[in-house]
């Protein structure tokens, strides 16, 4: 097994300027972060769900509690078929380089407090070695010109052989039991992939085909009759994974 490799460097930015309310830190560290630049590097893998992470930890030196949003902005990348998200008290789904170029978390409330609430950027290299690089800008909703930023380079280093790449599915499942939506998180480097729901009968009761590696459905559930179903994940119209769910009204 390849041993992770992570290293990180600041470099200043001369004139650099940011809200003394909002204080970055790397995640687990005492130095000051705002207005610069971290190097993250770590060796690619042939896992397709490598996660490249940067974890960053936000104190609120205001003197009342702030609701504070993230916006990330794409800024450069030599490999756009990596993907990336970000987690801001929920997480984003992974998105190919230029699908959401700009995109803003949902907001979290601060309270006043020394305690950091941990942000983290993330990198999916889909076992492709590439560099990229992103601003992340937190800023007040109620007042968005006071906000700080941090730039991330995500260097993901080598390239992975295509004959050794790993075939690895996770499907997560919420909520269990459920009654009106089902939602289904599915993971899986897998081809030719699809979802279908089956009730005890063994009677398909949905089924849709997935082309991305990383997806979330969500399924409206209402007319299924109350019971026991199966959730299956089929790759090449044969069964990789089963998972048991409830419908309940």
């Amino acid at each position: 097994m390849m041993k992770k490799l992570l290293t990180i460097s600041l470099i200043s930015l001369f004139g650099a300027t940011y809200a003394q309310n909002i204080e970055l830190r790397i995640h687990n560290q005492t130095a000051l972060i705002n207005g610069t630049n971290i190097n993250i590097t770590e060796p690619v893998t042939t896992n397709m769900l490598q996660d490249v992470e940067s974890k960053i930890d936000v104190v609120s030196t205001y003197s009342t509690s702030k609701t504070i949003k993230v916006r990330k902005r794409e800024i450069t990348t030599n490999q756009p078929l990596q993907e990336n998200a970000i987690c801001w008290g929920l997480c984003t789904i992974g998105v190919t380089w230029g699908t959401s170029p700009v995109l803003e978390s949902d907001p979290l409330t601060m309270p006043v407090s020394t305690t950091p609430t941990i942000y983290s950027g993330h990198v999916y290299p889909q076992t492709l070695g590439g560099t990229s690089t992103f601003r992340y800008i937190w800023f007040d909703v109620n007042n968005p010109n006071d906000s700080t930023w941090v730039d991330v380079t995500y260097n993901v280093i080598g390239t992975a052989s295509v004959n050794e790449i790993e075939k690895v599915t996770k499907l997560s499942i919420y909520p269990n039991p459920a009654s009106d939506f089902l939602n289904i998180n599915l993971n899986s480097n897998e081809i030719n992939k699809a979802i279908e729901i089956m009730d005890i009968t063994g009677r398909k009761v949905y089924s849709k085909s997935i082309t991305r590696d990383s997806e979330l459905l969500r399924v409206n559930t209402s007319g299924l009759t109350p019971g026991i179903y199966f959730v299956s994940v089929l790759a090449n119209d044969k069964t990789i994974k089963t998972e048991k769910v409830i419908i309940t009204k």
